[in-house]
């Protein structure tokens, strides 16, 4: 359901402006015991420096963006997540976007606690039209 969401919202999105632009990544390879969704959707306005992200696990968030030249994006976003042990976790996402090759590298870590694992992905992105 956030999928088709996602696809409708990136439609909307591309009509709206000519400098947004809107990609939905398929993660293939996985480390990340949960942690890590399937898919992702990303808005990104290079007009205004902005990103907003969403998974097949969350809706749509702001997230902190930057463009790191040669044709690479950085995008940064923070969740509240619900621990299998109990409690809350404090998490960072970190998604590397590649649109010249179309790939990505999703990682996330824990901004509060001593957890050494650090759960990660690599996939494929394609630009929604």
């Amino acid at each position: 359901m956030k999928l088709i969401l996602f696809l409708a919202a990136a439609v909307f999105a591309q009509t709206a402006a000519a400098e947004k632009i809107a990609y939905h990544c398929k993660v293939t390879k996985q480390d990340a015991h949960g942690w890590i969704a399937p898919e992702y959707g990303f808005q990104i306005d290079l007009s205004t420096a902005s990103a907003m992200a969403a998974s097949s696990h969350q809706d749509w968030v702001k997230a902190k963006f930057k463009d790191r030249g040669a044709n690479r994006y950085r995008i940064v976003w923070n969740l509240d997540r619900k621990m299998v042990a109990g409690g809350n976790a404090r998490v960072r996402y970190q998604a590397n976007l590649k649109p010249s090759d179309n790939t990505v590298a999703v990682r996330m870590a824990f901004l509060r606690g001593n957890f050494a694992n650090k759960p990660y992905g690599v996939g494929t992105c394609s630009k929604v039209k």
